[in-house]
């Protein structure tokens, strides 16, 4: 009788349960930083749901036993933990947080408990029910983590063996006596040619060592670094396109309008440049022009990056800033590491700003950038 009564009890006082786990989800930082009041939430209903029905369930000691192990016959709580664990990996959240949800969710449900004199013996099943969840959503957390290790290890592998073999090569051609010797009746055409491929293979391979840095400081909740000096963006962004023209000979286009000065650090707004450039160059149409719009108005600048072909699958949407995510599923476009778009991200809310995007198929998809011209006071 007392699991059943604590079961109705957990039912009949879900609503502070849940937004008692809000609360603490909320103190989670630097994961729980900008979530709003669903996202903080996640399944705790659905948990608190799958929770009361195991314990309204009747089980026999062999069952128990199970449990206590982790090999509980409770599937939807067992299906709650494995996607919540999914769900809070996704956006940032270490597994000590993730555990710490549970152990506040635990001690929530027995502090309101105790208070109305509640029989210890449902708190026994309770916390049954609490370890199992706790079990799956670990072993789920803990599988998810390593796949993503496997995976960006791969792809950083097989990324990093193209530009390196580019250096390789253009190193080799220029030893060879024979290569230097042709290259000098050419007034140095050959060597000029095969540094500048070196340079830009050098160069692609520091910006993937460059986002894995700043991942890494983000997954340490740290900010990325920056020095704001006064800037003027429509030199920037002209640089930026002429450096990203023989990717897309013809198709970049440009346009600016008001006042386009303000104090950001210039070396992170042409990084968040040329990731939105780079993505709309990797998933637009092949022959669709790709255009970037700079306006200047009030107390902030506003970037546009758009392109047309496919549009982003409506579901990848809420998650496409997130790193790792490859949002087209195709062999010419699922290439990378999937950080450009996750770095972009970052680095306009590290200048106090926004980023956001719209994608259809009538048309195509744009990548907004609201950047404040100066840092807000400080409170």
């Amino acid at each position: 009788m007392a699991a059943l009564e604590l079961a109705e009890f957990i039912d009949k006082e879900r609503r502070t349960i849940v937004a008692e786990w809000e609360s603490f989800a909320r103190t989670l930082l630097p994961a729980a930083d900008g979530l709003n009041a669903l996202a903080l939430r996640d399944h705790a209903d659905e948990i608190l749901t799958a929770i009361i029905r195991d314990m309204r369930s009747r089980q026999t000691k062999t069952e128990q036993t199970e449990k206590s192990k982790g090999r509980g016959q409770a599937h939807q709580l067992g299906e709650m933990g494995e996607i919540h664990a999914t769900l809070r990996i996704e956006i940032g959240f270490r597994v000590g947080q993730m555990v710490a949800e549970y152990r506040a969710l635990r001690a929530s449900v027995l502090r309101l408990w105790e208070k109305i004199g509640g029989d210890p013996g449902g708190v026994t099943r309770f916390n049954e029910s609490i370890d199992e969840a706790l079990t799956v959503a670990v072993e789920s957390f803990t599988e998810t983590t390593e796949r993503f290790r496997d995976e960006s290890l791969g792809i950083l592998s097989h990324d990093l063996r193209n530009p390196l073999s580019g250096i390789i090569l253009g190193a080799t051609m220029l030893m060879r006596p024979e290569g230097r010797d042709r290259s000098e009746k050419r007034d140095d055409g050959n060597v000029g040619v095969i540094c500048k491929r070196m340079l830009s293979s050098a160069r692609r391979m520091d910006r993937m060592i460059g986002d894995l840095l700043d991942l890494t400081r983000t997954r340490f909740g740290k900010e990325i670094p920056m020095t704001r000096a006064p800037l003027d963006l429509e030199p920037l962004c002209r640089q930026v396109l002429a450096e990203l023209e023989g990717q897309c000979p013809g198709r970049l286009r440009f346009s600016s309008e008001g006042d386009l000065r303000g104090d950001w650090d210039g070396d992170r707004i042409a990084q968040v440049l040329s990731n939105l450039l780079c993505n709309a160059i990797q998933h637009g149409g092949p022959e669709d022009p790709i255009t970037l719009v700079a306006l200047g108005g009030g107390d902030e600048v506003v970037l546009k990056v758009h392109n047309g072909g496919r549009a982003i699958p409506r579901e990848a949407l809420p998650h496409i800033f997130e790193p790792m995510v490859r949002h087209v599923e195709d062999e010419r476009t699922n290439t990378g590491l999937g950080l450009g778009l996750f770095i972009a991200f970052r680095v306009v809310m590290a200048h106090e700003g926004k980023l956001d995007v719209t994608s259809t198929d009538g048309e195509g998809t744009t990548f907004t950038a609201r950047l404040p011209r100066h840092p807000r006071p400080k409170a």
